[in-house]
């Protein structure tokens, strides 16, 4: 249900999403400088996650804010993200559209650029509208305003690679690689999946797509073994 629904709701931001891996200029994410400022200067982040996350784009940022704050904002949000992600999922396929679009806004206040959480509100939102025998406080424009703001999220982690071994695209959440390759690359279906030695998740692809003509596509996911390592200790 939510790859059509899907499909139906965003198709016009497919027809306008930058063509990262032909015609622009690949920003590889500096772990270390991005620890650096969320360790030194973590308010820095949070006023940059802030403009991302605007309900008006903000044209002023420029695409290495954008790959700061969303990335950065990995290092402030608290662990529990995952879970909170895999139970929105959950109420969405029960068809608790409320109680999804409740957490999902819950943990959108702890992560402004949570893909689960915009996921999740844009669609149950949708479901809701479609719903004639309630009436619900909400609106078309908020769809909008949620899948705009993962529009511009997949656009930042395309700028970071060109999803090549050598030049990954960067992810902080394992769900994160599926929705960019869902929702922004029309990519559906993988014959396997497996781990590098340079720590990229790769993917052999059944058969490529309009918006990514590789058969392989390949995520850096240190940042993710990173905060799982994290989790473990903790």
């Amino acid at each position: 249900m939510k790859q059509i629904l899907v499909v139906l709701l965003i198709s016009f931001f497919l027809a306008i999403s930058t063509n990262a891996q032909e015609e622009s200029e690949i920003i590889p994410v500096n772990w270390k400088e991005v620890k650096e400022v969320a360790e030194k200067d973590p308010q820095r982040i949070k006023e940059l996650v802030s403009r991302m996350a605007s309900s008006e784009i903000d044209t002023t940022m420029t695409w290495n804010e954008r790959i700061l704050a969303y990335y950065g904002q990995s290092y402030l949000t608290p662990f529990d993200e995952f879970t909170k992600g895999r139970n929105l999922d959950e109420l969405f396929e029960e068809g608790k559209y409320e109680e999804c679009l409740s957490g999902a806004k819950e943990l959108l206040k702890e992560n402004p650029l949570s893909l689960e959480a915009l996921s999740n509100a844009g669609l149950s939102i949708s479901m809701m509208l479609e719903d004639s025998t309630h009436h619900y406080n909400v609106t078309e424009n908020e769809v909008k305003e949620y899948f705009t703001r993962m529009f511009i999220i997949f656009a930042t982690i395309a700028r970071t690679g060109d999803g090549t071994s050598e030049r990954p695209f960067s992810v902080t959440m394992v769900s994160d690689e599926y929705m960019f390759m869902h929702y922004h690359l029309d990519i559906w279906e993988f014959e396997s999946q497996y781990l590098t030695s340079n720590k990229c998740d790769g993917f052999d692809l059944k058969e490529p797509s309009e918006e990514y003509p590789r058969k392989q596509i390949f995520f850096d996911v240190s940042r993710v073994m990173e905060i799982e390592r994290e989790m473990f200790l903790k």
